[in-house]
Formats: C-alpha cells, sequence, structure tokens
C-alpha cells in the first residue's frame, strides 16, 4: 500500500526551505580543490550503490581538459572504453523515491525554491567549450553510444517492473515463479532466437534500412530520459529538505553515497565504465542576481587556465570580457552579429556614450532635451534615444524611446509615463 502523500507543509517547515538552498548552494560554489582519493571513494560507492561494477575515475583539471580526451583515441575506441551514459543516475533513483511522496502541486512549489546553481554552473562552464571538430568527434561517439541505450532501456523497464509486482500482494510469489521459469526456458530460448532468427535477420539489408533509424531514436530516447532524470535529480537540495524535514522514506545507502559524490566532487559525468569528475573553479563571481558575472575578468577561473567571462549571466568572448565595460567600444556594435552580445554591449557601454561615438542623428528639441536616432545597423531596428544633458554638471543621460516616437517632447512623455514636461515642470 502507498504511503499518504504529503501535500501541504507547516509554516515552520516553510521557513526551513532556505536553510537547505544556501546549505547546498555552499558546497556547489566551493572554490577548494577536490581531494581526489576523497572523490575516487566517493564514485565508487555511488556505482555500488545503484548495483553497477566500480568504474574507473577520470579526473579533469577544467572542462577544456576534455579535448585532451578527445584527442587521444578514435570515437569507437573511446565509446567502448567508457561505455554509455548512465541512462538512469544515482541521484535520479533517490529523487524518484522522494517525488512518489510528495503530492504535484507541492512538489512543484518545492522545485520553485530548490538552487540551481550547479545546473547553471555546468551549463555555464560547458558552453561553447569545444571547438566544431571536437564536436563532430562527440557526435560520432554518440553513434556508438545508441545500441548501449536500448540495452539500458530494456534493464531500466525491467527493473521498473519488478519494482512495481512486488508491491502488489503475491507479487514477491509470482516474480519467484516468472524468474524461474525465464530461467529454465525464456533465456535459452531467448539465446537460441536471437542466433537462429534474430541475428541473420538483422543481417538483411531491408533490415538494417529499418534498424538505423529505430535506434536513433532509441538513442534520442535513451538521451531525453536521461537528461530529465538527471535534470531532476539534481535539486539535492530539495530531497535534503524532504528527507530531514518531512521525513520521507528513503534508501539511506543510495541516499548517503549520493550526498558524498556531490560533496567530494566537482562536476561529475557518470558512464557505464568510467565516471568523469571535473575540479572546481578557483574563483567565481557573481552579481547580486547570483548570475556570473565580472568585469574585465573571468567570471570563472580554473587552476589551469581555462576562463569563462561573463556579463550579468551572459557569457562573452574573450576580446570582450578581459575589459572593463568603460574600455569597450561603441564601433563594437556595427560589427558584432549575436544580438544577445549587442544587447549586453549596449547595457555596459550605456546610451550616451554610444550617442557620441556612433555621432547619433538629432531628430528634435525641447529644452535641454534631444530626441535622436541611430541608424548604423546596431540593432534589430533603428535606436532612438531621448538624451538630457544636466545644465549644472553636463553630465549626459540617454534613454531609449520606441521608434514610432517623433519628437523630443513626445519622448518625455513617454519616459514619464505619459506626463506632458510642461506639466511636469510646473509640478516640480
Amino acid at each position: 500500500m502507498s504511503p499518504t502523500r504529503i501535500e501541504t507543509l507547516a509554516p515552520e517547515q516553510a521557513a526551513l526551505i532556505p536553510v537547505y538552498r544556501d546549505k547546498w548552494r555552499a558546497i556547489w560554489l566551493s572554490t577548494a580543490p577536490i581531494d581526489r582519493q576523497k572523490a575516487d571513494a566517493a564514485v565508487k560507492a555511488a556505482y555500488k550503490a545503484m548495483g553497477r561494477e566500480e568504474p574507473d575515475t577520470i579526473f579533469l583539471s577544467s572542462p577544456d581538459a576534455i579535448a585532451d580526451i578527445l584527442a587521444e583515441k578514435s570515437p569507437e575506441r573511446l565509446a567502448g572504453e567508457l561505455g554509455a551514459p548512465l541512462l538512469t543516475s544515482l541521484s535520479a533513483q533517490v529523487c524518484s523515491s522522494i517525488r512518489e511522496q510528495i503530492g504535484d502541486e507541492l512538489w512543484m512549489q518545492l522545485e520553485s525554491q530548490s538552487s540551481r546553481e550547479n545546473l547553471l554552473f555546468s551549463f555555464f562552464a560547458l558552453q561553447q567549450s569545444l571547438t566544431p571538430q571536437q564536436q563532430i568527434f562527440l557526435e560520432q561517439i554518440w553513434l556508438q553510444w545508441e545500441e548501449r541505450f536500448l540495452v539500458q532501456y530494456w534493464e531500466q523497464q525491467r527493473t521498473y517492473w519488478r519494482e512495481k509486482l512486488l508491491q502488489q500482494p503475491g507479487g514477491n510469489f509470482i516474480a519467484q515463479i516468472s524468474d524461474f521459469f525465464w530461467t529454465q526456458w525464456g533465456e535459452p530460448l531467448s539465446n537460441q532466437l536471437e542466433e537462429t532468427v534474430w541475428k541473420p535477420l538483422m543481417n538483411q539489408p531491408i533490415i538494417q534500412q529499418w534498424q538505423q533509424p529505430w535506434l536513433q531514436i532509441i538513442g534520442g530516447m535513451g538521451l531525453l530520459s536521461a537528461v530529465s532524470q538527471n535534470f531532476q535529480g539534481l535539486s539535492i537540495d530539495l530531497i535534503d529538505f524532504c528527507i530531514d524535514v518531512l521525513n520521507c522514506a528513503r534508501d539511506s545507502s543510495k541516499w548517503l553515497a549520493w550526498q558524498s559524490l556531490v560533496s567530494e566532487s566537482g562536476w561529475y559525468f557518470p558512464l557505464e565504465k568510467a565516471c568523469i569528475v571535473c575540479d572546481r573553479p578557483r574563483d567565481l563571481h557573481f552579481d547580486s542576481e547570483h548570475r556570473f558575472h565580472a568585469e574585465g575578468k573571468p567570471a570563472i577561473q580554473f587552476s589551469d587556465g581555462c576562463r569563462v567571462y561573463a556579463y550579468h549571466g551572459v557569457r562573452l568572448p574573450e576580446q570582450y570580457g578581459k575589459l572593463h565595460p568603460h574600455q569597450w567600444q561603441a564601433t563594437w556594435l556595427l560589427q558584432e552579429r549575436n544580438a544577445e552580445l549587442r544587447r549586453v554591449l549596449i547595457q555596459g557601454i550605456g546610451y550616451g556614450r554610444i550617442c557620441q561615438e556612433l555621432q547619433a542623428e538629432e531628430l528634435d528639441f525641447w529644452r535641454e532635451y534631444v530626441l535622436l536616432k541611430i541608424d548604423n545597423d546596431v540593432d534589430i531596428e533603428p535606436i532612438y534615444l531621448l538624451k538630457m544633458t544636466c545644465p549644472s554638471t553636463g553630465h549626459i543621460h540617454a534613454t531609449r524611446v520606441p521608434p514610432d516616437i517623433r519628437s523630443a517632447r513626445e519622448a518625455i512623455r513617454w519616459v514619464n509615463w505619459g506626463t506632458d514636461p510642461s506639466e511636469f515642470s510646473v509640478q516640480t
């Protein structure tokens, strides 16, 4: 009989959510070097808790070190030595068990308050870290993994339905009978059919034409399943809260192994025969909204020199990131084709400097206000600006206004929420 699901939180329970979020955020964002001996032990304990064979642990100094691995061996050899990515990880197994004990609405509420720093870091650090040639290499490895995903998917489904059967009245007896018949007749018959029927059939050209798209579909399903389940399992702060505060039942060996793996490793990627573990960065910088951000220096820096530049959560190429925004040039906007980077450059440079350096066209005046237009293909559409020069300090302030505005007075009204400038002056 399934336990009663938890549907709501008491106020004192809800008040503890930030405590668990901050606890795991501090672990994810640690800049201390990992202890490789402890990390290796944590990896092996995690695989043991999953009922898998002990893997090789491959340590990386940074995401950039992936390139060294790819350069050493062929896709076929690498895929064979590492094995395919695990379709169901330890974190996904623990998360699935806890998820069944929490009501849907409450789970969504808890997920919305869960920290995603680890997920953000993984994507941010890995994004664009591979060259196009290395990405092609990885696609070739992926082709080698497709059949392994089919096997994993079959094992996953068999385990799932067996667990469901054991939960039913008399399920243990039925499972034993099924195991007996499978061992005595099913498995030998299956092996014989594979040798005499299946393998000769699979060598037929028409079957091979059908097989490849099928494997691609299975590979895609396996990838989506692995990604979705492992993303769900990334919420270790949420799981910790459910176990500690809500007293959810769990498999203690798996839960302890998962905590140890996250605490002792940096970013990790579990495969069938090996687990890749990346060291933690030595330096991290954020803005007030916890987005990666640094001005004139890397937002993420690893011990081997690998670095990532970012401006309020947007990854920057080194040519921009290594300079302080005060040194950015408005003319860069004319060559930058990436819309997101153009937006960041506009934000960092400021409309005041853009007006001066790109020689904006003056369209209209009203007292110290000027309506300007920049039509240098800087943005998707022409930029219209309302420029105000402070009479006492000479400081220039510029605000972007909609492109359908045709007079300075109309622009002032738009900036002041519909208040006409003459009325605004009287009120002042």
